[in-house]
């Protein structure tokens, strides 16, 4: 007890939460900067110019519209996910229901969370890529998933080894992590 109060005791998983890796790092940058090092901030994509006059003209409008107040849909409105369906057939020629396959997210993170939390048990495995983004490994050990790294390498063009990862046995994979352009390489897949 602190000061007469019974100290709320946070869960065992909250154990395996560590600091956020992007956390760490704009705390060295900082450190860098204040010691006098001159650093270009290509971090995690925070914008360093305000928006044009035009847009925030726009957003003030929108701001005052009654209809723009409240809660919105929890599966974005239509207008978005059609967008959403029609960047993904001109961009990568996959055509999606923008009624049952689109789901806006408030971030990357959010998905990763939810899609992990449901399908993925404790004890089952997820395969993440490393490099890669943090958030896999992180999410993966909230919920009581072994984490199985597979390597990345500059010689394959950031690819995964298929052969490779089968040859070592995907007993008990559950989910593998694959984005790109990838992160933190920025590199692209090929459709094959």
């Amino acid at each position: 007890m602190e000061d007469n109060h019974p100290k709320i005791k946070p869960s065992h998983r909250s154990e395996l939460v560590q600091e956020y890796y992007f956390s760490r790092k704009l705390k060295e940058v900082d450190s860098l900067r204040k010691a006098g090092a001159d650093i270009i901030n290509l971090g995690i994509g925070s914008p360093d110019m305000p928006p044009s006059d035009d847009v925030l003209t726009v957003l003030r409008e929108a701001a005052t519209a009654p209809e723009n107040h409240g809660y919105q849909s929890y599966n974005g409105i239509p207008e978005l996910r059609h967008a959403f369906a029609d960047w993904y057939i001109r961009y990568y020629g996959v055509k999606l229901d923008y009624l049952t396959e689109i789901l806006p997210l408030i971030g990357s993170k959010e998905g990763v969370m939810h899609i992990t939390m449901a399908f993925v048990n404790p004890g089952e495995s997820v395969l993440v890529p490393d490099p890669g983004y943090p958030t896999y490994s992180s999410v993966s050990k909230l919920v009581g998933a072994n984490v199985r790294s597979y390597s990345l390498s500059e010689e394959r063009q950031w690819l995964p080894d298929f052969e490779k990862l089968e040859n070592e046995g995907l007993e008990g994979v559950k989910l593998m992590w694959v984005n790109y352009p990838h992160m933190p390489t920025g590199a692209s897949a090929t459709k094959e």
